[in-house]
């Protein structure tokens, strides 16, 4: 995907990555679904998008079944790529792509094959099957999992020998050299003096009201409808002392957030809430919370934690959402039981009323992802699976 979402913002990162240090590659990219991100991957290497109309010409559909055409969808756009560029690896950035890959599964000649998974079974049940996941995996020669926890439901769900599998932490497009000493004071966000939201959201900060937030899809699995629940039991737990709530990634035409609007309207609580539409990058809002929070009731390990991480924000989470939950665990945040929207809402008070333990638990949470996810240490890793994905392919064939 092209989305300014976790995994393909990984893949661009790690593509940066490698070029900029040296790495004997000639990538090439093939989104089987467009969206943001694809002027990005084109600046960096040929880059093809499935993005084409629901129905095409009668002329166009046989010069396609002839050969001769553009294929006529993303398992045909993916097929052409591999018939063009002839890879030595071909890095299957997601576990749900195996019903685009039937026609590869039959080619005596295909290449090696890395699979990197970010989901956990909840988004395989969705959008995948276990026929196409199986498929994926026996393709693969090497498989990274992005946490402990995607590995375990791999082996549970799937069969997946753990041998089989590498778990490499998701990672932050930083280096040590990028730490921004938390002393220093938040700059202004530029160019938005005239939008009333980020207004708001900078005068909340300018008045010391504790904020803490969100940033994600505006979806079920991150937890979105129970952001409005969650601002009620705030307010009932804050007593009246002033917080804001927000929600970075919140389309306002989006039937979920239309819904949520509405939910926070009848509750009466649209001053304790701001809704943000999706932005190019989102730590510059991230760094204005207090504290961030995850609803999601299912996350392998959101790369939207790390990045609160490096500005030394710690993220209240649910204990069973996730991989994220592994790392807070360490001293680097605070997990509530499943959907206790309550014990959540307690956790940010108090939390509003001890900056100590606000400034240790960021701090904490910052040390970890330096030292265990920033892009300098997870790249080598990844280039490693990928030599190692490309070796057990030649010995294959």
């Amino acid at each position: 995907m092209a989305t300014r979402s976790g995994a393909p913002l990984l893949l661009l990162w790690l593509l940066r990555w490698l070029m900029e240090h040296g790495q004997d590659i000639e990538p090439a990219v093939v989104l089987l679904s467009d969206g943001p991100l694809r002027p990005e991957f084109e600046a960096l290497a040929p880059t093809v998008a499935w993005s084409q109309p629901l129905f095409q010409p009668l002329r166009e559909r046989l010069a396609t079944r002839l050969g001769r055409g553009t294929p006529t969808s993303p398992a045909g756009l993916l097929e052409a790529a591999i018939r063009r560029h002839k890879p030595d690896l071909i890095y299957l950035n997601t576990l749900v792509l195996g019903k685009h890959l039937k026609g590869l599964s039959t080619d005596p000649t295909l290449p090696a094959c890395l699979s990197h998974v970010h989901e956990l079974e909840t988004t395989l049940a969705t959008m995948s099957t276990p026929e196409a996941v199986a498929r994926q995996l026996a393709l693969s020669s090497e498989v990274v999992a992005c946490a402990e926890r995607v590995k375990q439901s791999l082996q549970a769900h799937h069969g997946l020998p753990l041998s089989r599998c590498t778990v490499i932490p998701e990672f932050v497009p930083f280096s040590a050299q990028d730490l921004v000493p938390t002393t220093e004071p938040v700059p202004p966000l530029k160019g938005n003096a005239a939008d009333p939201l980020m207004r708001r959201l900078e005068v909340a900060v300018e008045n010391g009201t504790f904020v803490f937030g969100f940033a994600g899809q505006a979806i079920a699995r991150k937890g979105f409808d129970l952001f409005p629940q969650l601002v009620r039991e705030c307010e009932r737990v804050f007593a009246g002392t002033p917080f804001l709530a927000v929600w970075l990634g919140a389309a306002a035409a989006q039937e979920q957030v239309i819904v949520a609007r509405r939910d926070l309207c009848l509750m009466q609580l649209e001053h304790r809430a701001l809704l943000l539409p999706p932005m190019p990058t989102g730590i510059s809002v991230i760094r204005r919370y207090a504290v961030h929070g995850l609803l999601s009731r299912e996350d392998p390990y959101p790369v939207v934690a790390l990045e609160a991480a490096v500005t030394a924000v710690p993220t209240v989470c649910f204990r069973s959402s996730g991989g994220i939950a592994d790392f807070v665990a360490d001293g680097c945040g605070v997990a509530v039981d499943y959907l206790d929207l309550r014990a959540f809402a307690t956790a940010l008070h108090r939390l509003s009323a001890d900056p100590e333990s606000r400034r240790r638990l960021g701090e904490r949470s910052r040390a970890k992802v330096f030292r265990e996810s920033s892009i300098d240490v997870v790249a080598p890793q990844l280039l490693a699976s990928m030599e190692r994905a490309m070796a057990a392919g030649a010995r294959r064939g």
